[in-house]
């Protein structure tokens, strides 16, 4: 067999796979959207506060919705040159029945008793008017704000963010909470939609992220160590849950010629995404909704380039310049993830160390994994080491390059609607 196919083979294996496992599938209100942001506070000595924001179709759409495609009207919608549109103001003219749909948004239980919430306000926002929500303070201000012109007008209905201010009869926040929705538990790609809890308690904010069906509880009290032990935990997530990471982590792994080479190019990357991330954390970023789709896209492209690189150059593949500016691109990535979630909008520096820390102990971790299972398939597979490694960089810069192809759809989307 010719070399050229020892090399393309196992390429097109690993292709085939990523592309049959990919669903069909698709939520357009989940593209490029924010994460789902709940907070939870105490306001009295016996009633608690709840502010949620989600995609607004989240709210309003059936649970056997089937896409785009299904010929039934949401609830408040109507059809506008063939696409779904919803009048902002005219929910205030069906102000009972929106409140008793919005009110099965969200349940939260203390101690194992659910208790009853009532729907006190909500808003609905255009993608380009929407306030900030990441705090608080924020949070409570979006509910104050007048609505603007665009409400008189009908607005693309995927686009538009739903904001709901809930209370409930409880004014003891100290003991064990569960927050659960059923919203969207039977849409395939609800997986997309990230979930951030801040709860508020006398003894400091708690956060919790998550992906997917919201259910989360917190423990009665958590203290400092559990604090700071949680935002290592997320730090971690973020490396073993990112698959674009984890690739890079390979990549660098099957390039090195050793130990000392592999740490020395994982420093590099390090330095430069430990930079981004804490830039970005203190909002020294763009802004605009096309920043963080952009981002995505680099991050995959850079996969696409490191494999070829390892492909062509093997250990010759990075310079730590290069490795440097490609953590540059990833450490963004981390902070888009990072600033909606553990930082949303406020953080205490110890507790972002925590999470650096997280991150990067996990990272060094699946180097202290790959590289001796690297070293003994060097071992068994002999001199087919050089067709190995370079095959495993082929495979991974051609996966890495669909995902390129849908990340750059999304940031399509993203300058398209600014």
């Amino acid at each position: 067999m010719p070399r050229i196919w020892t090399h393309l083979l196992p390429a097109l294996a690993a292709l085939a796979v990523l592309v049959l496992s990919v669903q069909t599938a698709t939520a357009h209100f989940l593209t490029n959207s924010n994460p789902r942001i709940v907070h939870v506070a105490q306001t009295g000595d016996d009633e608690t506060v709840i502010l949620v924001r989600m995609p607004a179709p989240l709210a309003f759409l059936q649970d056997d919705w089937t896409g785009q495609d299904d010929p039934r009207l949401p609830p408040f919608a109507m059809k506008r040159d063939g696409e779904l549109a919803l009048q902002p103001i005219a929910l205030l003219r069906n102000d009972a029945a929106v409140k008793a749909l919005l009110k099965k948004s969200l349940t939260l239980t203390v101690s194992g008793e659910p208790l009853a919430a009532r729907v006190i306000g909500y808003r609905v926002w255009a993608r380009d008017t929407r306030p900030s929500f990441g705090t608080l303070k924020t949070a409570l201000a979006a509910f104050e704000k007048p609505y603007d012109s665009k409400s008189e007008t009908p607005q693309t209905f995927y686009d538009l963010t739903l904001d709901i201010k809930m209370t409930v009869p409880s004014g003891d926040l100290s003991r064990e909470l569960r927050l659960r929705s059923s919203l969207g538990q039977n849409f395939r790609v609800l997986e997309r939609l990230g979930n951030v809890i801040k709860l508020y308690r006398a003894q400091g904010v708690e956060t919790k992220t998550t992906l997917g069906v919201l259910d989360v509880s917190f423990p009665a009290f958590q203290t400092r160590q559990e604090i700071l032990l949680d935002a290592a935990l997320t730090g971690a997530e973020h490396i073993y849950r990112g698959l674009d990471h984890l690739a890079l982590v390979i990549l660098i792994a099957i390039s090195a010629s050793g130990w000392r080479s592999a740490l020395s190019m994982a420093s590099a990357f390090t330095l430069g995404h430990l930079i981004t991330l804490t830039a970005g954390l203190y909002g020294v970023a763009p802004n605009a909704t096309w920043f963080v789709p952009l981002i995505e896209v680099g991050i995959t492209f850079s996969i696409v380039v490191a494999g070829i690189a390892v492909c062509l150059w093997k250990d010759r593949a990075f310079g730590w310049i290069g490795l440097f500016l490609i953590g540059l691109v990833h450490g963004y990535g981390f902070a888009s993830a990072a600033s909606e979630a553990m930082f949303a909008g406020q953080f205490d520096p110890v507790t972002l160390v925590a999470f650096a820390a997280g991150l990067e102990f996990c990272q060094f971790a699946i180097y202290a994994l790959v590289l001796p299972l690297i070293l003994l398939a060097d071992r068994v597979t002999g001199h087919m080491r050089v067709i190995w490694r370079p095959a495993l960089a082929l495979g991974i810069a051609a996966s890495a390059m669909v995902a390129t192809g849908a990340r750059v759809m999304d940031a399509s989307n993203a300058f398209f609607m600014i």
